[in-house]
């Protein structure tokens, strides 16, 4: 098997975090370190080479911020730009732990670009960022202090790994159905069996039962006891390709029958199928019986398809019929006579009516 290599693309990243502690809470910090603006910015700090800034504005910012205080994240780096994820929260001082308030911190998001040419690309928060009425006898608020953190990742340009080995961990293909199929094979474990004509198949009770709910019923208490079981109405071959579906969930090797022995089978099978609530093989032999329709044998398996109620095999063999050269082939056909003697077809007559007009309008 040829080698796999590998290599990977990675973002380098850098986080870090910041306190600002607003003491006198209650005050509104109105005094000399309030900001003309309404603001008062903390001390600054430094994330992945980048200086940073938080921005406190006690009675809000805008016009619709009024009863808020506002929060931003300010990039203070001059000349500069910087990609980052931010994450504004409140310290609860109970437990000391951080509760995220205004968050740009999902990885899976598009992060926010800061530049510093004006004070909206280089600012981001929330205007509204909590009611400063629901901060009033809140964890937030001890001692008449109210701390705020700001998480900032920083992310900073591509990395590219070197290439080396893949280790890969070879898983083999399925192969439950492989010992099912041996299973069947060893007669040593069953526990059932089955007369078939002057044939016997030995099987397994649960096998059968967890694959067929005939068979569940069949081999329910009363039949417990019952370790022999005669099927009638059914061929040899047709009841070992019905269990090698069953313990395979395939269709048998027919390589030793001429193609319509292969087809009379298939047909039987297919009956078999719906006797025992096998739906996948009915549809598996509708399937191939769909590819293989003639002159001779279409009239049965059309009759086969309205009894077992194979929608889409019945539409096939009406697809084929269904052109001049063929249908009055089939009306004469061996096949289709001896279907109407034996076991008339709801849609032979009507076929037969289409054939007589055909000849009429000729």
């Amino acid at each position: 098997m040829a080698a796999t290599t590998i290599s990977s693309c990675t973002t380098q990243m850098v986080r870090g975090a910041h306190r600002f502690k607003i003491c006198q809470y209650s005050y509104g910090n109105v005094g000399a370190d309030v900001n003309a603006d309404g603001f008062i910015r903390s001390s600054t700090f430094r994330v992945g080479g980048f200086d940073w800034a938080i921005l406190y504005y006690p009675h809000g910012y805008g016009d619709d911020s009024e009863g808020f205080i506002s929060v931003f994240v300010e990039f203070m780096s001059k000349y500069d730009g910087a990609t980052a994820l931010v994450d504004l929260r409140l310290i609860n001082q109970v437990t000391g732990e951080p509760k995220s308030w205004c968050s740009f911190f999902r990885e899976d998001e598009d992060p926010i670009r800061f530049k510093s040419d004006s004070f909206e690309e280089a600012t981001w928060g929330k205007e509204r960022f909590i009611r400063r009425e629901a901060l009033e006898d809140s964890v937030y608020v001890r001692d008449n202090c109210l701390v705020i953190e700001c998480v900032i990742t920083v992310l900073g340009e591509l990395r590219v790994s070197e290439t080396k080995a893949l280790c890969e961990v070879h898983v083999p293909p399925p192969n439950a159905l492989q010992h099912f199929g041996k299973m069947l094979e060893d007669t040593s474990t069953t526990d059932v069996t089955f007369k078939v004509e002057q044939e016997t198949f030995a099987a397994h009770r649960a096998v059968l039962a967890a694959r067929s709910s005939v068979f569940q019923k069949q081999l329910s208490e009363p039949m417990k006891k019952k370790s022999h079981i005669t099927i009638n109405r059914m061929e040899p071959t047709v009841f070992k390709a019905l269990l090698h579906f069953i313990y395979t969930d395939s269709l048998p090797k027919m390589d030793d029958l001429d193609r319509d022995e292969n087809n009379a089978v298939l047909q039987s099978l297919l009956a078999a199928a719906d006797q025992y609530d096998l739906e996948r093989l009915k549809l598996m032999c509708a399937r191939i019986l769909c590819t293989d329709l003639d002159v001779e044998n279409v009239a049965g398996v059309l009759w086969l398809a309205d009894k077992y109620n194979c929608h889409k095999l019945k539409e096939a063999c009406v697809d084929f019929m269904d052109s001049s050269n063929r249908i009055d082939a089939v009306v004469a056909s061996q096949g289709y006579q001896l279907l109407k003697r034996s076991s008339p077809c709801p849609l032979t007559d009507a076929w037969e009516k289409r054939s007589r007009a055909r000849i009429s309008f000729r």
